[in-house]
């Protein structure tokens, strides 16, 4: 049993309502013939057509767990904070961590997911570039700093590949991120993603790395700022923003205290899922993910 810290004013009928209305819109139907002659009995949806009972949860991330919807109110609502899963636990006083580290599991997965579902090519002004995401060298322990400066992979840049995560950027001027691990950050790698997200003749900014220099050739609009020549700004050429996103994402992430590799895409889409909807307020943000989870 969780306390109630964001529902103590809402009844057990009331928050069915709001998980319901966001998983039906207006009118319940049946989620496996899809008929309007479904109607609900307590908390079970019964249909008059093909006699199927369901729960809301049915047939969603959330039914992975065995939990109250009220509980799931909660839970969303730390992680809107970006309260992390140990903080939510004694927050929400859960009987066990597990419960809370789960259901953020299912949110950030879902998160995933959802990313790729609603994909679409962007047309307009984008900035590009790459990152590397991961433990500093200097901050290694003794001995894997010894064995990396043994295979002299104790690099910075561009080089840091060889012991942190690269990863791919890109920002629509004013508007959204999008992010992708890549196994290196060569031409090859970074055009296929340039053309699957962007649509011809659109406008990219960059800096000078070799990746970009056939950007013109495959039809787009391309300039660059040569950061080698201390050069960061000339008129609307500037990755700035691009720049500034690595660096809110990593301070977000970092705060995280260690993330697993298997786990590490869905805290890094988790970060751009947060930048992408930076202008909603909280309540809006929770049905959000309420949202996403029930659809």
């Amino acid at each position: 049993m969780l306390i109630k810290r964001f529902s103590s004013d809402l009844s057990d009928a009331k928050i069915l309502r709001f998980f319901a209305q966001k998983k039906f819109n207006k009118r319940a139907f049946c989620i496996r013939c899809k008929s309007y002659q479904a109607y609900r009995k307590n908390s079970v949806y019964i249909c008059r057509n093909c006699w199927y009972k369901f729960f809301l949860t049915t047939n969603t991330p959330m039914s992975k767990m065995r939990m109250a919807l009220r509980d799931w109110f909660e839970i969303i609502n730390c992680f809107a904070l970006s309260l992390p899963a140990h903080k939510a636990y004694k927050f929400l006083k859960v009987d066990h961590y597990e419960r809370v580290f789960k259901a953020y599991r299912i949110i950030r997965d879902k998160i995933v997911t959802d990313s790729e579902i609603n994909f679409e090519k962007w047309r307009g002004a984008f900035e590009v570039d790459e990152s590397y995401y991961g433990g500093k060298f200097k901050n290694k322990r003794k001995k894997q700093r010894e064995k990396l400066r043994k295979l002299g992979l104790n690099k910075r840049g561009r080089g840091a590949k060889y012991t942190q995560q690269p990863v791919f950027g890109i920002y629509k001027r004013n508007g959204s991120v999008f992010l992708l691990p890549v196994p290196d950050t060569e031409k090859k790698q970074l055009e296929k993603i340039i053309k699957e997200r962007i649509k011809m003749k659109s406008t990219i900014y960059s800096d000078k790395w070799r990746a970009y220099s056939g950007l013109v050739g495959l039809g787009y609009v391309h300039s660059s700022i040569d950061h080698g020549k201390q050069e960061y700004v000339s008129g609307k050429v500037h990755i700035n923003g691009m720049e500034g996103f690595w660096g809110l994402s990593k301070v977000n992430m970092n705060s995280y205290k260690g993330i697993r590799k298997n786990n590490w895409l869905s805290y890094l889409k988790e970060m751009e899922f947060r930048y992408n909807n930076r202008n909603l307020d909280h309540d809006q943000f929770v049905t959000k993910i309420i949202n996403i989870l029930m659809n």
